[in-house]
């Protein structure tokens, strides 16, 4: 392998991208999706009975204005792009898509790409994702595309009467995309959450405000960090193969020992604490933890092992953005008790803290006292607010106090 510019191309590609309001999680995210983009199915993990490959489906989700066009298609879409550019008689090009498609018709694009080139894999950068999730009309058939296609899928197929039978074998999309709330709700259907589609995605969101800055302050002589970033991309495409499992991870001893005891550990949690449904997907949780640490060890130049630090790195980076699902869920499946559970929370902060009995009061022309009942005990599971036992003013007896949880 041609010696690399960077130590490490995620952290190079982080400083590439400084100098602007746009968090940095977006851009980490981001960069995280290039390199996969780049692997294509050309490395992978074997799990003895599957291979993982490290395609991500990566959705920013934040308001209008937040950096989210800025991350996927100002830096990642153009730097992918440019790519291409810097070695035009390059043969080993990605297959970028950035326009409205349907299932059909992305279906159709691939059977096209195969049979033409031999090529699997497509990138799609969405900067809307209601470009591609749109569950009404053509696009019914949205989520078998996107299950099959995360999962390197044995046959993605679609026949008609007109253009007769078209398919792709071993399908893999890299989705990175951005959305608003309102939209992703508009967007995905109940049935797009509960197929499994949902737990493919890796929602990205943050509360991070960056440093005011009325104009940008890019670092200095980035236009040659650009050039030297594009070239190491094309590196990644290079990288492994399907002859003689060139393209195969190999482990430390440390890397995997640290792996099973994570494992274990956090999949017995669950188990003790009941968690019943978390248990049962702790496998594709763990999938995209491994999933990050080959793109991490890919741009340690580690030679395709995995190392120590790039199991741990994958995990700090899979947890950083665990708690975002609490947001994300509640813009998925606002039903109106979830819609009831944030007007729940909303009455509580902004007393503070409030007796039950006022809660009640409030709430009463909206809330039956079960669906009530359900409301606090959805805001304490997720550790929003805090019940206490508290004397007031001329009371006999303690009564029951509802706090925000600091």
């Amino acid at each position: 392998m041609t010696i690399s510019r960077y130590e490490d191309w995620l952290l190079e590609y982080l400083h590439y991208t400084s100098g602007h309001e746009t968090p940095t999680l977006y851009h980490k995210w981001v960069g995280l999706g290039l390199i996969a983009s780049c692997l294509k199915q050309n490395v992978w993990i074997d799990m003895n009975t599957y291979n993982l490959y490290p395609n991500i489906f990566v959705v920013i989700v934040d308001t209008a204005g937040s950096g989210k066009s800025h991350a996927i298609e100002n830096f990642g879409l153009r730097l992918l792009k440019y790519a291409d550019e810097v070695e035009p008689d390059d043969d080993n090009k990605l297959y970028i898509y950035n326009q409205k498609i349907s299932a059909p018709a992305m279906i159709k694009s691939m059977d096209k790409l195969y049979k033409d080139t031999g090529g699997h894999c497509v990138s799609v950068f969405a900067e809307e994702l209601g470009f591609f999730t749109n569950l009404a009309g053509e696009n019914t058939n949205i989520s078998d595309l996107l299950i099959k296609t995360y999962d390197n899928g044995l046959q993605l197929a679609n026949e008609t009467i007109i253009r007769g039978f078209e398919g792709i074998p071993n399908p893999q999309l890299n989705i990175i995309g951005g959305t608003t709330p309102d939209s992703l709700k508009k967007s995905v259907a109940k049935e797009f959450i509960t197929n499994g589609v949902v737990s493919r995605i890796m929602f990205i969101h943050s509360e991070e405000l960056g440093e005011s800055k009325p104009f940008p302050t890019p670092p200095k002589e980035n236009k040659t960090r650009k050039t030297y970033l594009a070239y190491d991309l094309n590196e990644f495409k290079k990288l492994g193969g399907k002859e003689k499992d060139k393209g195969k991870f190999k482990w430390t001893q440390e890397s995997i020992d640290y792996y099973e005891k994570w494992y274990r550990k956090t999949r017995d949690n669950y188990v003790i604490k009941k968690e019943v449904e978390k248990a049962k997907v702790f496998k594709r949780l763990a999938n995209k933890m491994l999933k990050i640490a080959m793109i991490l060890s890919v741009s340690r130049k580690h030679n395709l092992i995995l190392e120590l630090n790039d199991i741990i790195d994958a995990i700090k980076i899979r947890n950083e953005v665990l708690d975002n699902y609490l947001y994300i869920s509640s813009k998925l499946t606002t039903s109106e008790f979830g819609e009831k559970v944030e007007s729940l929370l909303s009455i509580i902060k902004i007393n503070k803290k409030i007796t039950h009995s006022n809660l009640l009061r409030k709430t009463h022309h909206y809330f039956g006292l079960n669906e009530f009942k359900n409301g606090i005990e959805t805001l304490i599971e997720a550790e929003l607010i805090t019940i206490k036992m508290e004397y007031t003013k001329n009371a006999t007896k303690p009564t029951k106090i509802y706090h925000i949880k600091e």
